[in-house]
């Protein structure tokens, strides 16, 4: 098959989040010979958003398992949902659990490790395609349809054979102990619930709610300060952990003052 570059006015700009040098550095290669020359690498996810808001790429390629604070599924819900940023995953990871996961971001699709040259080009096309299309206007819904919406906004809490509804906006924030997470809403109810901090923020919006601790999970808007020790959240202070310090300050607009 020969490869030809396609006919768009200007190559998109590419954005490869991969931690295996040589994977990262293989891809970048592929894309050269396809003619994407404006390419970068990132391997983690606080050099991921570091990267995007400096050269805001067209696309990214991104890795699902990549080592550090945040996982490629759980950066992926943050391009998709802050920076609208249309991205491919890359895995070697088909397995029920990872897709479910995966498809909630919204991907333009999978590039499934091992791949060829041909896997990565008619991917990249096709996402690219779909992109311009939808920009276009192609992908509107017409006029005349009506369709059912729901504006997520709320998570429901079973308390015995009742839900309770908790906004976004009120919780506050979340604590692990053990096998048991609390989850604490502003207007002073707490549940306790049997299950692991990961399983709740796998449910909750990623750029909304963020691991500042390895037992502290926080709702991004309700916090009013930050140091290097503590997130606070009016008179509240919550430990960040040194390793998540970095991945949880790059995903906030930020100024120096003197």
């Amino acid at each position: 098959m020969t490869l030809l570059a396609n006919d768009y006015t200007s190559m998109p700009r590419i954005l490869i989040v991969e931690d295996e040098p040589f994977i990262a550095e293989n891809l970048q290669e592929m894309l050269s010979i396809f003619g994407y020359e404006d390419t970068e690498i990132a391997n983690s996810a606080n050099q991921a958003i570091k990267a995007i808001k400096t050269s805001r790429p067209d696309m990214i390629l991104l890795d699902v398992k990549i080592k550090g604070d945040q996982d490629g599924i759980e950066l992926g819900g943050i391009i998709q949902t802050q920076y609208k940023i249309p991205f491919l995953y890359i895995t070697s990871y088909s397995d029920k659990e990872t897709v479910s996961r995966a498809k909630h971001t919204n991907p333009l699709g999978f590039i499934v490790k091992p791949f060829t040259k041909d896997d990565v080009y008619a991917a990249i096309e096709v996402a690219l395609y779909n992109k311009n299309r939808l920009a276009a206007g192609e992908g509107k819904t017409p006029a005349n349809e009506n369709p059912t919406t729901y504006t997520n906004d709320s998570i429901f809490i079973k308390k015995k054979t009742l839900l309770e509804k908790v906004k976004y906006e009120d919780l506050m924030w979340i604590e692990a102990d053990g096998n048991h997470i609390t989850i604490h809403v502003n207007d002073g109810r707490d549940y306790t619930i049997r299950k692991s901090l990961k399983e709740i923020t796998d449910k909750l919006p990623k750029d909304r709610f963020l691991r500042v601790h390895k037992s502290f999970v926080v709702q991004v808007d309700a916090v009013t300060a930050i140091d290097s020790s503590n997130v606070h959240m009016g008179d509240l202070k919550i430990p960040i952990g040194r390793s998540y310090y970095n991945a949880f300050t790059a995903t906030l607009n930020t100024i120096s003052a003197s």
